[in-house]
């Protein structure tokens, strides 16, 4: 037996039939149809994810159990039957909090409450993604003694930083506010 031949059964697409390679992308290896670009079935070669428990309740798309999973996005239910069936269970999500400022950046949109990766809150540009400003923190009406922007974050009590990316100068609250 040869050391260089390979000892792999070839898999064949599940949609055409043809051999399927592997293929690097941006996300790392999958298989691929070499019937390419007439076929554009792809398999995962690793998870990003791992399966935390599997529930009792049925996939309404293919019938399979669901799952609870951990990915690199955070927690989420999807179906066990991945990545044939890609099913996952969305959030209802109610419209994200707009805050009423108007983004200091493009002066077009108001920013808005949006949840990041983490699950962590932040404001943003409801612009994006032409306008990409961002705040960690929620902006309040306070003008900056420097550069004279009208938002500021709160950094501790009595002390606010300028929400303009190119000042963020800190400054304390004047009593007179």
């Amino acid at each position: 037996m040869s050391l260089f031949k390979s000892t792999k059964k070839e898999e064949h697409c599940p949609d055409c039939g043809a051999i399927l390679q592997i293929k690097q992308g941006k996300r790392g290896l999958f298989l691929g149809c070499s019937n390419y670009p007439k076929c554009e079935y792809i398999k995962p070669l690793q998870q990003h994810y791992h399966v935390v428990k599997t529930l009792e309740e049925s996939c309404p798309e293919c019938g399979h159990l669901l799952q609870i999973k951990q990915g690199h996005l955070g927690m989420f239910i999807g179906c066990s039957n991945y990545p044939t069936c890609h099913f996952i269970v969305h959030e209802q999500q109610e419209e994200s909090e707009e805050v009423n400022f108007l983004c200091p950046e493009c002066k077009q949109y108001q920013l808005i409450a949006r949840k990041g990766r983490a699950g962590k809150m932040f404001y943003g540009c409801r612009g994006y993604p032409q306008c990409k400003f961002t705040l960690t923190h929620k902006p309040v009406l306070k003008t900056c003694p420097q550069c004279h922007c009208t938002l500021a974050t709160q950094k501790k009590e009595g002390y606010y930083q300028c929400a303009n990316k190119h000042c963020q100068h800190i400054f304390k609250e004047e009593p007179n506010e």
